[in-house]
């Protein structure tokens, strides 16, 4: 009796190059423990933005999505700040950080210009990563938005069920290890009491999604 083929579905990279894109997605995905060569580098809270590019379009006519992990965190010299800043075109002050400062829920709707460039994961496979995100271009009107806005956010004052019931069942086992998810349900935030538990489908930890440039178009966002 043979091993069987391995079964996942396979995606078709975004084209690279400079793209005209548009965020429609911002996912919390909670703390979750690092590793790098083997040493445990502790917990770090990740979040996820979507994009779509209208202007290429997979095999069904849908345009192409990709998406970016990132540390959680406002840090000068993180990936996060960088790609807001240069989004943007201004550094953040002081003032916009924190409560009553800048809105993660502001970068929604909104239109910007990614670079994407292929690389190769450890089993060879070539998947599509986000290398720089700047400030949409000028003259250039994209569609409407075709893909369904989504926000969610693990903290209570937040948190909306509605909004956590899109997300696929992978991103959903991935959230549910997260000590963010628990004071969720320690909560019963709007109403939610039912637990979810990872099925052999989600998370990994012998072998951990890098934090950058992860390929969670295919891990995380397949139902």
């Amino acid at each position: 009796m043979y091993v069987p083929k391995d079964e996942a579905p396979k995606f078709d990279p975004c084209p690279q190059g400079t793209h005209t894109a548009r965020c429609f997605r911002f996912v919390d995905l909670g703390s979750h423990e690092q590793k790098y060569q083997g040493e445990s580098k502790g917990l770090k809270r990740l979040v996820m933005l979507s994009f779509e590019i209208p202007g290429e379009r997979m095999d069904d006519g849908r345009p192409f999505t990709i998406s970016k992990r990132y540390t959680w965190s406002m840090h000068e010299k993180s990936t996060l700040r960088k790609h807001l800043e240069a989004w943007r075109g201004k550094k953040f002050q002081e003032s916009d950080l924190g409560p009553g400062g800048f809105d993660i829920r502001n970068v929604l709707g909104k239109t910007c210009t990614i670079t994407v460039v292929h690389r190769e994961n450890h089993e060879g496979d070539v998947f599509a990563a986000i290398d720089s995100i700047g400030a949409p271009m000028k003259g250039i009107t994209l569609p409407e938005q075709e893909n369904e806005t989504v926000y969610v956010a693990l903290e209570p004052k937040f948190f909306e069920q509605a909004e956590y019931n899109k997300l696929s069942d992978k991103m959903k086992d991935f959230i549910a290890q997260s000590p963010e998810w628990s004071r969720i349900l320690d909560g019963n935030v709007n109403g939610y009491a039912e637990k979810s538990q990872p099925s052999s489908a989600g998370y990994d930890e012998s072998n951990p999604p890098p934090i950058e440039d992860d390929n969670v178009t295919d891990y995380l966002m397949a139902g």
